[in-house]
């Protein structure tokens, strides 16, 4: 039975007393709403604690989801401070999840005053219509599902935020519509101790509002229905204060507001694996949750989807090269709407060294900068590069360095896990992009080979990536092993079993890969023309490849890393809060305000 990791969000709590008066006893991570910030493993390491001076209780939810991520758990659940735990309720929860291992959520039973039983007597699916008796406590879930399906609470709604309830309900429908398996569990594991709301001051028309607001988020189709059943279910509790047409009137009212609440579209591909759609994906989970994105996927249905989202939102962002940017930016431009266009590469000149020149995309890009009415590089050496090289459109280019994951790679980094130090990883070295010849891959298998003679290592050199012009050059070493395109798992699995990974590149306008090699527990060694160094404090000569074409630099640099790891001093050097994905949402979403200025 895996551990369960108890994700407890609050206010003002006292360190490792909150654990014990809540008695967990297994993994937990909790965050702190408080004045100050910080970061500290209490106990066995097993409990992170974080204090934050973020406010909401969604948003400190959402940041113990990503923690989740990067410590690797498997099933979570989420706290209050007034609940009270079994002591069996790790072992409840967890065999739960095994017996049925397609489940993804799993609600349990949590006693309180207002309900004594479970919702149902069986376990059974959950609904929509149910879905609305559960509270937060209750939600169990498995977090490789909660990933894949971009799933997280929403940040305009729970205490804290601008509408103070429904987070979970929202949560719940999300799921449920985005085709998980939710399940209730009539098994008790907690019940609350008593404990002053944070929220509810009465029927007021402010809950209303909040309740108009959450259930026209649940589900704008179901909504008019959800807002009479409430009316008309809670009209005794509720009728001294507020009229039934008053609370009807109200939460329309809240409907009104949460339409006009400032709504972004990111377009792009965010599911095939890439550099560009992992860039994409991991923006898109740090936007605000009401942030829209492209579902379809054939030609005609995207362009539909493309029309008719510009149409409701306040800004549109376009990540990546895609002939269909072209007419989303020509019909945002019709429409008012402002465009961004975040450049992961310069699609004409990468083609070009890469021997494959292709007049068509070129010309595409060119409109694609022409159209937008800003161009967002992934880092600060591709602005000043685009600038130089494209001097016309120099007034609206600026960047948005890309984010590291760090959920999506770590947790492997010094775990314990088979293959994770450098002992078992023995003389592996990792290179990604196959046989683009901009990632100078053949220089590497030059300066191992002169190692493997002169000195006398044994090293191996793995591949992954795409055939290109110097791929024969590059198979023809018989000490190469070339993978190809990985799924994203199997890229994980060899990221953990090599020592070093080189990104030699002759232009590389970020470089995503290096980073999650480095989580991965691997050294690595970069040229100095990839923009991902700039995320480093510190890095010295032996981090740096000053000369891509030079063998000997390669072979002498690769010999002193085996010999002198740098994965911990680049690791430390990594501001875990300045370099994630949701500060550059943060700074994307400001780029986008001054636009609609």
């Amino acid at each position: 039975m895996a551990s369960v990791t108890v994700l407890l969000s609050a206010m003002g709590l006292d360190d490792a007393a909150i654990l014990k008066k809540l008695n967990i006893t297994g993994p937990s991570i909790v965050i702190d709403q408080c004045d100050s910030e910080g970061r500290e493993y209490l106990g066995k390491e097993d409990c992170l604690f974080i204090k934050t001076r973020e406010r909401g209780l969604s948003k400190s939810r959402n940041m113990a989801i990503r923690e989740a991520y990067s410590l690797n758990a498997k099933y979570c659940i989420f706290c209050d401070n007034d609940i009270l735990y079994r002591d069996d309720y790790a072992e409840i929860i967890g065999d739960a999840f095994d017996r049925d291992p397609e489940a993804d959520i799993l609600v349990f039973f949590i006693e309180r005053p207002e309900r004594r039983v479970p919702v149902f007597k069986k376990e059974r699916r959950l609904d929509l219509a149910h879905s609305m008796k559960i509270f937060s406590p209750e939600i169990a879930f498995r977090l490789s599902s909660v990933k894949k399906a971009a799933l997280k609470m929403d940040e305009l709604f729970g205490a804290g935020a601008k509408y103070k309830m429904g987070e979970e309900n929202i949560f719940l429908f999300d799921a449920i519509k985005k085709g998980l398996k939710v399940k209730y569990i009539p098994e008790k594991i907690a019940s609350t101790i008593e404990n002053e709301s944070t929220w509810f001051t009465g029927y007021t028309e402010e809950f209303f509002i909040n309740r108009g607001a959450g259930y026209y988020r649940m589900s704008p189709l179901m909504y008019p229905l959800l807002c009479l059943q409430f009316a008309v279910r809670k009209r005794g509790l509720y009728r001294e204060t507020t009229g039934f047409i008053k609370a009807l009137s109200a939460m329309a009212g809240g409907k009104r507001e949460y339409l006009s609440e400032k709504r972004y579209f990111l377009v792009g591909d965010h599911v095939s694996g890439t550099g560009p759609a992992n860039a994409t994906d991991a923006l898109l989970r740090a936007m605000p949750s009401n942030t829209l994105y492209q579902r379809r996927r054939g030609k005609l249905p995207r362009a539909l989807e493309i029309i008719r989202k510009i149409r409701c939102s306040d800004a549109v962002v376009f990540s990546g090269h895609s002939r269909q940017n072209i007419l989303g930016m020509k019909y945002a431009g019709k429409t008012g709407v402002p465009s961004v266009y975040i450049m992961h590469g310069a699609v004409e000149y990468e083609n070009r060294i890469n021997l494959v020149p292709d007049e068509r995309m070129a010309s595409d890009e060119r409109q694609m900068m022409e159209l937008s009415d800003r161009i967002l590089a992934v880092s600060e050496v591709f602005e000043k590069w685009l600038k130089e090289n494209y001097p016309m459109y120099a007034g609206k280019i600026g960047h948005v360095t890309n984010g590291v994951d760090w959920g999506g790679f770590s947790g492997f980094h010094k775990t314990g896990v088979p293959g994770s130090g450098p002992e078992d990883r023995g003389y592996n070295i990792l290179s990604v992009g196959g046989g683009m010849p901009r990632k100078r891959i053949n220089r590497i298998c030059e300066a191992v080979k002169l190692l493997r003679e002169r000195e006398g290592l044994d090293i191996i050199l793995h591949v992954a990536g795409d055939k290109g012009a110097h791929s024969e050059i590059i198979d023809s070493f018989d000490f190469v092993r070339d993978h190809g395109i990985l799924k994203p798992e199997d890229m994980k699995a060899l990221y953990r079993s090599s020592r070093i990974f080189i990104q030699n590149s002759i232009f590389e306008t970020f470089g995503l890969a290096p980073v999650e090699a480095l989580l991965s527990g691997c050294d690595i060694i970069v040229s100095r023309e990839c923009g991902v160094l700039e995320l480093f404090k510190d890095t010295g000569d032996g981090d740096v490849i000053n000369d891509p074409e030079d063998i000997k630099e390669i072979a002498r640099k690769i010999k002193s890393l085996l010999e002198n790891g740098n994965n911990d001093r680049l690791l430390n050097s990594l501001d875990r809060e300045k370099t994630g994905w949701e500060k550059r949402a943060k700074e994307l979403c400001r780029i986008l305000e001054e636009l609609e200025k």
